[in-house]
């Protein structure tokens, strides 16, 4: 999605131009911070820390509006809670994610320092490390919604942002206890979401 996404935005209106003439900046950015989960996620899964990279375009003003699209790689490791009498197994537990995602945003203002807001589409696939009561591998899908700072010095950029994706297809960890490890439960949306800060630095053409 998020490559035809690029395409379009990017693709050539003439026979004659060149395929990145109507983009005002291409960018690639890398950058890590902290990841947790909220509601009935979060106390089992712990606090972790996540890293990531991302490549982005700034098209024309799309009706006065200053939109960017990207897509992007992330990694986090958050400790899971084996406190429970159930949880079982020894070492360390960890829940280990390596996730993709597609997103828009929208300046706020044109300056030095902009504000945006941001939204997309992406999904996660989540690996187990140990034996935990509830928890298992799986694929989750998501949509990140959140905003920022995006700060530019000549082509060096910088960006603190803050992220919060809505969970679906979210099988794996519940909460609530299943019949076996990595067993699966119904279908649920909201019964936990991820949250995350992160301070990415990069360069822009």
């Amino acid at each position: 999605m998020g490559w035809v996404l690029l395409a379009l935005c990017v693709g050539s209106t003439g026979a004659h131009a060149a395929p990145w003439s109507h983009l005002r900046e291409l960018s690639v950015m890398a950058g890590g911070g902290v990841e947790g989960y909220t509601l009935a996620l979060a106390p089992r899964v712990d606090p972790g820390v996540t890293y990531g990279v991302a490549v982005g375009v700034r098209p024309q003003r799309l009706l006065g509006l200053d939109v960017g699209l990207e897509v992007g790689y992330a990694h986090a490791r958050n400790g899971l809670d084996t406190r429970r009498p159930r949880d079982v197994g020894t070492g360390d537990f960890d829940l280990v994610r390596d996730g993709a995602y597609a997103a828009a945003s929208v300046g706020l203002r044109s300056s030095t320092v902009q504000p945006y807001v941001l939204g997309g589409l992406g999904f996660s696939v989540y690996n187990v490390r140990g034996t935990v009561q509830g928890f298992g591998d799986n694929i989750v899908g998501s949509v990140p919604v959140g905003g920022g700072l995006r700060a530019s010095f000549g082509s060096l950029t910088a960006e603190a942002r803050l992220q919060y994706d809505v969970l679906f297809d979210q099988r794996y960890p519940t909460g609530a206890p299943v019949q076996h490890v990595g067993g699966r439960t119904p279908l649920t949306i909201g019964r936990g979401g991820r949250y995350a800060g992160r301070l990415n630095l990069g360069v822009a053409w």
